[in-house]
């Protein structure tokens, strides 16, 4: 069974978490990896006023998507995709996280197993129909929503009801509230939006083309993605961070 200690030792994106040691003693399994001193970007999120702008989603959803480009290249469906499963670096760039529910689905092969958070699910999986990896570029509109707007696209607070919304196929990604709370995205945004979250998978951006399909979208036409894979672009949000000294001293009082 391919684990998530495989992925963490094989992963060798910029935009992923890895390991550096595993170990293991009678009792537990260990792994060290870095301290990604900005935490979850779900935090950052909760503590803006309001959403981020559409220049720093633009950045964030760039990485993301290598990330999980990265993952099906080597035939892995991440399925957990959430802003508390992505870390912030103190330079602004950011790891995705969390390969507990991930799984390696080889050639023709599917997945059947409804898993994963509601928010985020796409439709085949909620139907309990087969799915193939990509489920993940379904949970990316779904965050780059969510970034833009400050809540998931079909997000309701009763759990049955926000399924039907996201399996109904009547409806549609309500950019009409965007307008309402005063948030302006460009088309190209709403177009990238729209196609990642087509809830016919055969037609869904990144079903035929991957990582490329995406990547070749309109909105991503102002970007360097090279400079951004080697990290020679300024992060347009850099996070607030606790210097090493603050966090010894937090952790000293932890213990006490």
């Amino acid at each position: 069974m391919y684990t998530e200690k495989n992925i963490l030792e094989t992963a060798d994106s910029p935009f992923l978490i890895n390991m550096d040691f595993v170990f293991q003693d009678g009792y537990r399994i260990y792994f060290l990896m870095k301290f990604i001193k900005g935490g979850m970007l779900f935090s950052h999120l909760q503590n803006k006023d309001g959403a981020f702008s559409e220049e720093q989603v633009k950045f964030f959803i760039l990485q993301v998507a290598l990330g999980l480009g990265h993952l099906h290249s080597k035939e892995i469906v991440y399925r957990d995709l959430k802003p508390e499963n992505v870390l912030i670096g103190e330079d602004g760039y950011l790891l995705v996280c969390d390969f507990g529910i991930a799984k390696l689905i080889s050639g023709d092969e599917v997945a059947h197993t409804r898993i994963g958070t509601t928010e985020y699910m796409a439709p085949e999986i909620l139907k309990g129909r087969a799915y193939g990896l990509n489920v993940d570029w379904w949970a990316l509109g779904t965050l780059l929503y969510e970034l833009l707007v400050g809540i998931p696209p079909f997000y309701h607070h009763n759990h049955h009801k926000m399924e039907k919304l996201i399996v109904s196929k009547k409806k549609k990604v309500p950019f009409d509230n965007i307008e309402k709370m005063g948030i302006k995205i460009s088309e190209n945004a709403k177009d990238i939006i729209t196609r990642l979250l087509s809830k016919d998978p055969a037609i869904r951006l990144g079903t035929k083309g991957g990582i490329d399909e995406i990547l070749k979208h309109p909105w991503f036409s102002d970007v360097d993605i090279q400079a951004v894979i080697d990290k020679k672009v300024p992060s347009p949000y850099i996070p607030k961070v606790k210097s090493d000294q603050e966090l010894v001293a937090d952790a000293v009082k932890t213990k006490v």
